[in-house]
């Protein structure tokens, strides 16, 4: 039964970590792209680079995307572990709590595009975006493998945690702005703006979670008490500001501040639904009783509002004929639903054997709610179109039975 417990815990928690990024060609860079993103994808990035010397960029709609499958934790040789025992031992046991650092955690961010071109130094584009996130505390593992070996276990929300939100954007940015007044012994620097009308999709998200398992002479007592808000159809905004300098002919820095008044107000439908589980005292003896309470209610609520806290991104690019190099920094000021108050580095290397074929490589170093990864990318690109596909490596270097998830990207555009 145990056994069968933890199977489904793994297909669960791979299948709600499905993966979308901030735009597909970012994946291939493992996102140290702020300063690499041209044309429609500046508008994401950094709008100080948005410029157009001649007619169009057009994005080819779902083309671009970025999809994947990945956790902090287990993976596919753990799996099998798993699945080749007949039974789990104390060994197996402790070697699957090992590679949990109290919460299996499980994550998705994404954008997938509609619709998007570019020309001059303007860009008008639409994209889908979906964020969610999944925590389960080590505890629960623990009890379910162990049983209550402890006199007491207790979950609250600093280990276990849910939510989702999904919106579509309607952006429209400018850029390639050079700053007056800047002392001549100082590059130019370049700046630019996007805004973003967002029609939200949904929204869910916990905002209580409680419960204890404890036992004693007297039984075994029990308490879950769960308060989940969710909202459909919603309406909102945010804002991105960016610079850009070219400090040497060959070394590019800049800086974004993005989600600037970033929130949508959800009031078509806005529920408070509310879980209570409690059970006291309870016996082998008296198990096929009705041995708990179980209470279940869903009310209308206010309308209410999804914040997005602002993010600054520092950037540098570093390029030579044959190959170019880039280091970026990404710092929530919050933790929210779509960002993270942790910081964390990613670097990325672009090799051009041809002019036409660049090959990608990068690197994501992780946090402890962001599992490092890498990744590869192959490309073609001419005057008329680009397009490419990459693969991604959760916690390995290369995918296998040891990476902790895959990543596919893909991007096509054409510049007519």
């Amino acid at each position: 039964m145990k056994k069968l417990a933890l199977l489904l815990l793994f297909c669960f928690l791979f299948l709600t970590a499905l993966n979308a990024f901030n735009t597909g060609k970012s994946v291939f860079f493992a996102d140290s792209y702020m300063l690499r993103a041209k044309g429609v994808e500046a508008a994401y990035w950094n709008p100080a680079n948005l410029q157009q010397e001649k007619g169009i960029d057009f994005w080819i709609p779902i083309m671009n995307l970025g999809i994947g499958i990945n956790n902090n934790s287990l993976d596919l040789d753990t799996y099998n572990y798993v699945v080749s025992r007949d039974t789990l031992n104390d060994i197996d046991k402790q070697k699957i709590l090992n590679k949990i650092d109290g919460s299996l955690r499980s994550a998705l961010e994404g954008n997938i595009s509609i619709v998007g071109f570019a020309f001059d130094n303007m860009s008008l584009s639409s994209s889908l975006h979906l964020t969610g996130k999944l925590a389960l505390s080590e505890r629960y593992l623990d009890l379910l493998l162990y049983g209550n070996t402890d006199s007491l276990y207790i979950f609250d929300k600093s280990t276990t945690d849910a939510g989702g939100l999904g919106y579509v954007d309607i952006t429209f940015a400018m850029g390639n702005f050079t700053l007056p007044y800047i002392p001549k012994t100082i590059p130019p620097i370049r700046a630019g703006f996007s805004v973003s009308a967002l029609v939200g999709i949904g929204n869910a998200n916990l905002d209580d979670f409680f419960g204890y398992f404890s036992s004693s002479m007297e039984g075994v007592d029990v308490k879950q008490d769960i308060v989940l808000h969710t909202g459909l159809g919603g309406f909102g905004q945010k804002a991105m500001l960016g610079l850009a300098s070219n400090i040497t002919p060959n070394l590019e820095v800049g800086l974004t501040l993005d989600n600037l008044f970033g929130k949508i107000n959800w009031f078509l439908t806005t529920e408070e639904t509310t879980i209570k589980v409690v059970a006291n005292d309870v016996y082998a003896a008296n198990i096929s009783e009705e041995i708990y309470d179980y209470a279940n209610e869903t009310v209308d609520i206010d309308s209410y509002s999804t914040k997005l806290p602002p993010e600054l991104s520092l950037g540098t690019l570093y390029k030579i004929p044959w190959a170019n190099f880039s280091l970026d920094y990404l710092q929530g000021f919050k933790t929210s639903i779509a960002t993270s108050g942790i910081g964390r580095f990613s670097l990325a290397a672009q090799f051009l054997p041809w002019e036409y074929l660049p090959l990608n490589i990068g690197v994501g170093f992780g946090n402890s709610h962001y599992p490092w990864r890498i990744s590869y990318g192959i490309g073609y690109s001419s005057k008329v179109v680009e397009l490419g596909f990459g693969l991604q490596s959760v916690k390995n270097l290369i995918p296998g039975y040891k990476t902790k998830g895959i990543t596919i990207g893909s991007y096509m555009k054409v510049h007519l």
